[in-house]
């Protein structure tokens, strides 16, 4: 019964938000994780700790199967993206007082025929340099 619970508890947690008190992002890209699509719920949020960083900016990135690159805009919609970082915008998404940063994924559920797709978030500190990090939806 414990057993069944810890999968339960684990599988609600993966629904809603991927969250852990030490995930950050780096200047080289931090892998945050494998999970199946079918793990997920949605809205997908990824929550990381800023560990005293400064966001001036924030990004949302996906490559679906077929290899096009997109990028969240504020509102949640995806655009192509030419993969020049100037072309991307800015998201808008906010640091909370406890030194976190939740990013908005998505708001839908992952449909099967985009799969596998991974989805990178980033922001871009003050000196003008981009943390960023990367996860991988699949089946």
């Amino acid at each position: 019964m414990a057993r069944l619970l810890y999968i339960a508890l684990l599988s609600l947690m993966w629904t809603q938000v991927v969250h852990a008190e030490n995930l950050t992002l780096s200047y080289d890209g931090t892998f945050l994780g494998r999970v199946k699509a079918t793990d997920l719920g949605s809205p997908l949020q990824i929550t990381i700790n800023l560990d005293e960083d400064l966001p001036i900016s924030t990004y949302v990135m996906a490559r679906f199967q077929n290899n096009t690159p997109y990028h969240r805009r504020p509102g949640g919609e995806w655009k192509y993206w030419s993969e020049t970082r100037s072309d991307l915008v800015d998201a808008g998404f906010v640091a909370s007082d406890d030194g976190t940063l939740t990013f908005e994924i998505i708001d839908d559920a992952v449909s099967l025929p985009f799969l596998p797709v991974v989805f990178t978030v980033a922001y871009t500190l003050e000196d003008g340099r981009l943390k960023s990090g990367y996860m991988v939806v699949d089946q």
